[in-house]
């Protein structure tokens, strides 16, 4: 499910994604937490540590019915009446819908009562700076090839 992400961007209709914490000791303590617990940790919830788990076009029923209703709606269909081919655990706390109607996009996270917003999440981009930047620190020498120096900058300037 790695590109319904784009496909969910580039969706002509009215759709939802459903996303839950990927399975990695990283994210652990970030597992059914409140967004009141993250922010006492110091924490917000981070793309990256998420995985599609479902996608599909939103019920042309819901076309009129205001956002929080819709959510509110889709939490109860994936606990008691979940999709056949839907792969997660039941909709709780610390998993995020995503949907987007009438062309806008709104994320949105479970909490212990109700959802919080979360503006701009999808358009968050990894904070990974690349290989060769990171070899590029390590040596400033301009004659330095990073693929293959080993030296830390230090030993250039001896």
């Amino acid at each position: 499910m790695t590109d319904i992400p784009q496909k969910f961007l580039n969706a002509g209709c009215d759709v939802y994604m459903v996303m839950q914490l990927r399975h990695d000791e990283k994210n652990l303590d970030e597992r059914f937490a409140s967004m009141r617990e993250l922010h006492r940790r110091g924490k917000t919830p981070d793309p990256e540590h998420y995985e599609v788990t479902y996608y599909a076009d939103l019920p042309t029923m819901w076309q009129d019915v205001p956002d929080n209703e819709v959510l509110e709606e889709l939490f109860q269909m994936f606990n008691l009446s979940r999709p056949q081919d839907f792969e997660g655990h039941s909709l709780s706390v610390s998993d995020v819908i995503a949907l987007k109607r009438n062309g806008e996009i709104s994320v949105h996270y479970v909490d212990s009562i109700g959802f919080k917003e979360l503006p701009g999440f999808l358009d968050k981009q990894p904070e990974r700076p690349s290989v060769l930047m990171n070899l590029k620190e390590k040596c400033d020498d301009p004659e330095c090839n990073p693929t293959v120096c080993r030296k830390v900058r230090a030993e250039h300037e001896l």
